[in-house]
Order: structure tokens, then C-alpha cells, then sequence
């Protein structure tokens, strides 16, 4: 009998944290590898080349918008390194492994 997996009326509302996560990780563990292998492929690779570019063409166009309004102080390398890192962040905590990452709040800023 497996507590961590069942759940009962006496459990609380919450678990301990991180119980979650290493359950989940525990449970799709046997399978890591045939994901790996099966999402490598010229589908897959064709699609993340697409959606690096997708997601970098902005940050650089917004980059240099932002280099020139802030007078050198954010350009376009910060932009990618910033959406990267936030995308990354993002990716970690939302549980949401493939997410279209772009730099949305320069875009509210420079339209309105």
C-alpha cells in the first residue's frame, strides 16, 4: 500500500512540498527514454528550429526599439538573454515544458 499515492478523507489539503513533483517525476521515470527517442525526429527539429526563430526575431526587433528609447541601456542582447532566461524560469515552475516565450511588455509599451 502505497500512501503517497492514494488519497483518503484524513489527508490534509496540502502535502508537503516538492511530494508532488518527485511523485510525478518517480512515475515517468521508466518512460524518460522512449519520450527522448521519440521525440527525436525531423518534425521535432524542424519545429524547435521554427519556434527559436519565432520567439528570437521579436527580441531582437524589440531590442533595438528598446536600445534606442532607453539610450543604449537595454538593446537587443539583453532583450534575448532576458526572454531566455525568463522562458527558462517559466518553463521550470509553470509545469509547462514547451511554452512560446516573446517579449510582450515592450510591445504593450511601445503601441499604446
Amino acid at each position: 500500500n502505497n500512501d503517497e499515492n492514494t488519497t483518503t478523507s484524513s489527508n490534509s489539503l496540502f502535502e508537503p512540498l516538492g511530494r508532488g513533483v518527485r511523485r510525478d517525476f518517480s512515475r515517468r521515470l521508466p518512460f524518460y527514454k522512449s519520450d527522448i527517442k521519440d521525440g527525436l525526429n525531423g518534425q521535432s527539429l524542424a519545429t524547435t528550429l521554427f519556434l527559436f526563430f519565432a520567439c528570437l526575431a521579436p527580441a531582437i526587433g524589440f531590442g533595438g526599439i528598446s536600445d534606442i528609447a532607453t539610450n543604449g541601456a537595454i538593446g537587443a542582447l539583453e532583450m534575448v538573454s532576458s526572454t531566455a532566461l525568463c522562458g527558462i524560469i517559466y518553463s521550470l515552475f509553470s509545469a509547462q515544458p514547451m511554452l512560446i516565450m516573446g517579449p510582450t511588455g515592450p510591445n504593450v509599451a511601445f503601441t499604446v
